[in-house]
């Protein structure tokens, strides 16, 4: 059994669902491995509680007649199923995986909208469950859908943040930890293939640049299961991985059309792959100064170090190939690290509305994190280095404040500064090192 670690608020969610007095039509929804199923099966412990799980077959309903195990029933067609659902003695119906039913049936959530008439008279809870985000949002979003306005709730099961990788390796210190992260991001399931006992090293040679291991293809079977036409999906994530963010660079990259990219990158962000940012001082909807980057820190991993290298690890020379990407390696980490420097930040300090990156031109700064009400506005970098000069990084920073147009006649700066550790001491910033990271994990 894989482990099950934080989910208290989507337990608690569910709950509140199952002690309601009333008939309950609940989605949960989110990426494939992030412990739904898991999350599901706790939340019916010692509940009154039927767990259907569907697949492509076409015997779907044989399936889920063999599912009942207390009793004997047969359901020759769906009106049988949700007449079952209507009259048997179960409280709470879990059906996971349920977009394989619209996927084999294109009636089946016009099927279920009819039945759901009978059923809301009633106090069943009916739990659907699915993984393959652009299918789901076909049947449950949008004026047309046909759940529309029938769900009483929907819980989007997000993956872990970097806080909990601690109870996967319990052996790794701090920068192990963050190295860890980086690669597999909060996907439970990955996170299960890493062995602490191990070299992060170790565990890329073994587990992700292995032909064989689990982890090599997955982002490729993710992208087939999840897109008929993945190659163009996989073109852009190549491209954005390849420093091409902004929109034009993307689309000449992967030679999409600007007319057609649009509606590529709009459902890579609702399956949570990529992000859309703008300078955090902007307007979202207004600001055009837009730039996308890879969002899920394992597809990043992947796209940078097994896709582009898939030839030399096809011919078994995985070890040649990690010691000469190891430099690569560390500044992909120095990258990703701003992630945990997020938040770390966004935890610690409170009544902060926005967070994220800022540029203007040719000028960066790592983070920006702003508290809209008391006028604050912290300025961050992010230092994937050992005996970093604080002083310095100041001085680099106070000349770039006056490209940031936000509150400008009244806020009140502060400076936060990451590193793995620092050379000198200053007064000027709040200075964050590997051993104050560990403090936030404990």
């Amino acid at each position: 059994m894989s482990m099950f670690i934080n989910r208290i608020e989507e337990l608690e969610t569910l709950e509140k669902v199952y002690k309601s007095k009333k008939a309950e039509l609940v989605l949960v929804y989110g990426r494939r491995r992030i412990g739904k199923s898991r999350l599901l099966i706790e939340s019916i412990k010692n509940k009154n509680a039927i767990y259907f799980l569907a697949d492509s077959s076409d015997n779907i309903l044989n399936i889920f007649s063999n599912q009942v195990k207390d009793e004997f029933v047969k359901f020759s067609d769906w009106e049988d199923f949700f007449n079952f659902i209507l009259k048997s003695k179960y409280e709470i119906f879990i059906i996971d995986e349920f977009q394989y039913l619209y996927l084999i049936n294109k009636a089946w959530p016009s099927i279920l909208q009819r039945w759901w008439e009978k059923i809301k008279e009633t106090n069943k809870k009916i739990i659907l469950c699915g993984s393959i985000i652009s299918t789901i949002y076909k049947i449950t979003h949008g004026y047309n859908s046909a759940l529309y306005g029938r769900k009483t709730a929907e819980i989007d099961v997000l993956p872990l943040k970097f806080k909990n990788l601690q109870k996967f390796f319990p052996d790794y210190n701090t920068e192990e930890l963050i190295k860890a992260y980086c690669i597999l991001g909060g996907v439970p399931r990955y996170l299960e293939e890493f062995d602490s006992k191990e070299t992060i090293e170790k565990n890329l040679e073994l587990k992700l640049f292995e032909k064989t291991s689990f982890l090599y293809n997955e982002p490729l079977n993710l992208l087939t299961e999840e897109f008929r036409d993945f190659s163009s999906y996989l073109s852009i994530l190549q491209a954005i991985s390849e420093g091409k963010t902004k929109f034009n660079e993307i689309s000449e990259y992967s030679h999409i059309s600007s007319n057609k990219l649009p509606k590529y990158l709009t459902i890579l962000e609702r399956v949570d792959i990529i992000k859309k940012e703008v300078p955090v001082t902007e307007n979202k909807l207004k600001s055009k100064i837009t730039r996308y980057y890879i969002k899920d820190n394992f597809y990043n991993f992947w796209l940078n170090f097994v896709m582009k290298n898939r030839a030399q690890i096809e011919q078994g020379l995985k070890k040649d190939l990690l010691d000469s990407l190891k430099q690569e390696i560390n500044s992909y980490y120095g990258k990703v690290f701003e992630q945990v420097c997020k938040e770390i930040v966004f935890d610690k300090i409170k009544n902060l509305s926005k967070i994220g990156r800022f540029w203007h031109k040719d000028i960066e700064i790592d983070l920006i994190a702003l508290n809209e009400k008391d006028k604050e506005i912290y300025l961050i970098e992010c230092k994937w280095k050992s005996e970093v000069n604080p002083n310095e990084i100041l001085f680099k920073l106070k000349e770039k404040t006056k490209y940031i147009d936000w509150n400008n006649k009244n806020r009140k700066e502060k400076i936060i500064i990451f590193a793995k550790s620092f050379s000198e001491k200053t007064q000027e910033a709040l200075l964050i090192d590997l051993n104050e990271i560990k403090k936030y994990l404990d």
